[in-house]
């Protein structure tokens, strides 16, 4: 299977430093142009399936490649979504900062020993996105799969195809609207892209202007 892993688009909550985990915050104006290069990027491309997490900036990010795919089954799956912030959501990141910062750094160093006040666990959101790429992964080994989904997703199946410690998730930087590309065989897992974005020249979104992740 060759599985094509995109994050939405910028969101309304990415720019201006909001944690959104599961709440369900629009694209912005230019997490929409995102949306639309990247679906210029992979229109050539031959795709079996179309997966997407319910939340409107993923979701309008697959549909954004969908329309140059009508035939390409879309899928709606709450697999993919975000990780649960709890008590985080909808708090600007310096309040997150000022009220939570031992569990912030926590969640930033050991992810894997850290829940959001009121949140998702690690091993939960672990289980459930490793569990699907699974399901699909014994339902369609010879297609070409997209996932539109979130940052901490990406992360998890980036780290769990390099075989490496989940608790370095976030020195990964996963931008808006990049491909990710991992393709299983009969051996091992590769990861053939990281964060590809030269489709989005200047509308990559920079690293430093994220800070609610």
């Amino acid at each position: 299977m060759r599985l094509i892993l995109v994050r939405h688009g910028e969101s309304e909550w990415n720019k201006i430093g909001r944690y959104q985990g599961q709440e369900d915050a629009p694209l912005s104006e230019l997490g929409q142009q995102q949306a639309q290069a990247l679906a210029q990027r992979l229109k050539r491309e031959k795709l079996d399936v179309i997966y997407a997490s319910p939340l409107q900036r993923a979701n309008n990010t697959a549909r954004a490649i969908a329309e140059f795919h009508p035939d390409v089954p879309f899928i709606d799956d709450p697999a993919l979504l975000e990780i649960h912030h709890g008590d985080w959501q909808g708090l600007y990141s310096p309040d997150v900062k000022a009220q939570y910062g031992a569990e912030l750094r926590e969640w930033q160093y050991f992810p894997t020993r850290s829940q959001m006040p009121n949140g998702e666990s690690f091993s939960n959101i672990l289980k459930r996105v490793i569990d699907f790429k699974e399901r699909v992964l014994s339902e369609r080994a010879d297609q070409t799969v997209v996932f539109s989904t979130h940052d901490v997703v990406v992360k998890i199946l980036v780290a769990d195809a390099l075989g490496i410690n989940m608790d370095r998730i976030n020195r990964l930087w996963i931008t808006n609207a990049s491909i990710s590309v991992i393709e299983y065989g009969e051996d091992l897992p590769y990861l053939v892209s990281l964060s590809e974005a030269c489709h989005l020249g200047k509308l990559a979104t920079v690293r430093e202007n994220q800070t609610a992740l």
